[in-house]
């Protein structure tokens, strides 16, 4: 029994007493120079901000009739972002951000079924 409380003894003896580290008094630091501090102001990471796009036109070919195939795909890009059929061509027109190039004369446009814009006559 005394070989073993000799040990302990001298292991809690260590625990108590412990590293007691005297703390040094911590002076402030001084006042940064204005070019510290321009330099601080600038000092992060670049802030990158999306681009604004702007909303594609939709061309007209030569013989005037507007770039079906165009705003098929405008249709497309609106059916994804929106997760729903448009209501009518003024609803997708209305809401898609796409400059739509005006009908040809005695025409307009529709969404077929299959969700194609189509010109038909009036």
């Amino acid at each position: 029994m005394m070989r073993l409380g000799l040990p302990l003894a001298l292991v809690a003896t260590l625990f108590s007493v412990g590293c007691k580290k005297a703390k040094a008094p911590t002076a402030e630091a001084p006042a940064p120079t204005p070019a510290q501090a321009k330099q601080a102001e600038t000092d992060h990471m670049p802030v990158y901000l999306p681009t604004p796009v702007a909303a594609p036109a939709v061309a007209a070919a030569p013989d005037a009739a507007p770039d079906l195939a165009e705003l098929n795909r405008s249709m497309i890009r609106w059916l994804m972002k929106n997760h729903r059929k448009p209501k009518s061509f003024e609803d997708f027109a209305a809401t898609a951000g796409v400059a739509i190039p005006p009908p040809p004369a005695g025409k307009k446009y529709i969404i077929a079924p299959n969700m194609h814009i189509q010109l038909v006559n009036r």
